[in-house]
């Protein structure tokens, strides 16, 4: 009876938590601005059933399994609400899958802080919000993940066909999901004593590595074209990553002693001169390489090719809230223990009205009201051709016209410019190389302003004659 008891009340907790993440996720969904990213989901799932194909096998095999899920999910709405909604499910998903991972892994009360974790997470909150794939990939590594011990633990085929069906379909969500899969490889070498049971595992690898090779052969054939917003990077783009997984501050510092709760567990089981407590280590190496592995891959390749991105690198968020729940549920005394959830998850609350006040990753929707405000209907615009669809989405909701239907991607013509006295330039993270580099404009127009925005610039440039400032 105790023992139901006991069931009942984590069950009630966990969907208490569930509950939670979807109320965090769900509240000012449709108040940020449509970003770049987001807009080009809405234009690939747009289009007619032989252009999406074709775009899919060309050039945007990345996030292929979230485009197609994406193009059926708008037939019920196409609304941006009803978009989001979608990474919404697949996010809050997560948080009970995480939780039966982290029970098998290594207690309740870890798989219970580390749910908790997620559900709080801004960085997931982010782009649980977003229309882009980033969740989904989150979701089925977790999935795959549960199934691969599953199959360890207790092989038979519904852990076996859950585990193919999950991996496969991570690597088709985002092509960063393969260095998890790289880990799961990884972390079979140290099963020394269960030799069958490796061996039936790699089998199940095999079947996956084989279902992926489309993805292999489009990666050979077409080449990945460089990620132009993208620097290679440094220890400080290392340190932020880990503040997008932690949070800053207090959280930042909670989270690091809890990593150190869990590291001391780990060297305390690979100590032991027991095999039975050395084999007990395992889930610390499984869990510990999902989280470096692809971080250090990474960080490899951006060293002939930029790829380092933390949104990439949220397949790694489970394996971060892994650790710090197991490391919270590992202080021995329970007041302790408790504080010291308390506080962290505290940390995590308070900071949510600030992530809820900020404008999204790109603030489209003060660009409009700038620009209908200040340009004169014989002005110019121009704007970027991959930032053109949030343009005119940031437009159509805030339901103004435009200023002017100049608005252009370059400078066409020498005729163009006989009437126009301002050029403006609407420049997305300008900081960044690349694509979006200022265009140059004509020696007769000189520098009048540059207003900054979350994620977005815009220049002013008045012809010669009109303009007051001097040229930097």
């Amino acid at each position: 009876m105790a023992k139901h008891e006991n069931t009942t009340s984590w069950t009630a907790m966990l969907i208490a938590i569930v509950l939670l993440g979807l109320g965090l996720r769900i509240v000012a969904l449709d108040t940020k601005s449509v970003f770049a990213d987001e807009s080009a989901s809405f234009r690939f799932t747009h289009l007619n059933w032989s252009a999406f194909w074709h775009l899919l096998t060309d050039s945007e095999a990345n996030m292929a399994l979230y485009y197609v899920f994406l193009r059926f999910w708008l037939r019920i709405n196409d609304s941006v609400w009803f978009a989001r909604l979608f990474s919404v499910l697949v996010g809050v998903a997560t948080v009970p899958v995480l939780f039966f991972l982290g029970r098998r892994l290594f207690s309740r009360e870890a798989a219970f802080f580390s749910s908790v974790l997620l559900a709080l997470n801004t960085f997931h909150i982010l782009y649980s919000q977003s229309a882009r794939g980033y969740t989904l990939a989150v979701l089925l590594v977790t999935l795959s993940a549960l199934c691969f011990v599953q199959a360890l633990e207790e092989f038979n085929w519904r852990s076996a066909g859950g585990y193919i069906v999950t991996s496969t379909a991570a690597l088709y969500a985002h092509f960063f999901t393969a260095f998890v899969f790289l880990g799961q490889v990884l972390g079979l070498f140290f099963l020394k004593s269960q030799p069958k049971v490796v061996k039936r595992q790699v089998g199940l690898m095999l079947l996956v590595a084989l279902l992926a090779m489309p993805l292999v052969i489009f990666a050979t054939v077409h080449k990945t074209k460089p990620l132009f917003w993208l620097d290679h990077p440094s220890a400080r783009d290392v340190h932020h990553l880990f503040m997008y997984f932690f949070g800053s501050g207090l959280k930042y510092a909670l989270s690091l002693v809890a990593l150190g709760f869990a590291a001391r567990e780990w060297w305390r089981g690979s100590s032991s001169s027991t095999e039975q407590h050395q084999e007990s280590n395992w889930p610390f190496i499984f869990v510990t390489l999902w989280l470096v592995l692809p971080i250090m891959l990474t960080l490899i390749i951006s060293h002939w090719k930029a790829v380092f991105s933390p949104r990439f690198l949220m397949v790694c968020l489970p394996s971060v809230a892994l650790l710090v729940g197991k490391g919270l549920s590992s202080v021995r005394q329970p007041f302790r223990r408790y504080a010291l959830a308390a506080v962290l998850f505290t940390s995590l609350i308070t900071a949510l009205p600030s992530y809820y006040r900020r404008p999204g990753l790109e603030d489209w929707r003060s660009v409009t009201n700038y620009l209908s405000d200040n340009v004169q209907p014989t002005d110019v615009i121009l704007v970027g051709p991959y930032y053109r669809d949030a343009f005119e989405t940031a437009f159509r909701r805030s339901k103004r016209i435009w200023p002017t239907q100049k608005v252009m991607h370059a400078l066409v013509g020498r005729n163009l410019l006989q009437d126009v006295e301002h050029i403006w330039i609407v420049s997305c993270h300008p900081g960044n190389k690349g694509q979006d580099d200022i265009p140059p404009t004509p020696d007769n127009f000189l520098l009048h302003s540059d207003v900054k925005f979350v994620g977005i610039e815009v220049f002013r440039y008045d012809r010669e004659s009109q303009s007051t400032s001097l040229r930097n």
